[in-house]
């Protein structure tokens, strides 16, 4: 009997000094994944920001992708 109670105060201890029980869930703001993300919009926002000053200076903005023409090979055998 004094086991049992020994035994149930423990675990009533261990649970409530431990607080949640379960693996520790890390907040959605904190890891890689939202450190990228704040990366790529910052990246974005610079882009946007450039872009816009560009504009107003009459400057033109190139697009983000330039189309090139078919590559031909040059000399033969």
């Amino acid at each position: 009997m004094r086991r049992q109670a020994g035994a149930a105060l423990l675990l009533l201890g261990l649970l409530a000094g431990c607080g949640r029980i379960g693996f520790p869930v890390p907040p959605d703001d904190y890891g890689i994944g939202p450190r990228l993300q704040q990366e790529r919009q910052k990246e974005k926002d610079e882009r946007e920001a450039a872009a816009r000053q560009k504009e107003q200076e009459g400057l033109a903005v190139p697009p983000d992708e330039v189309i090139l023409p078919d590559m031909r090979p040059v000399g033969g055998r």
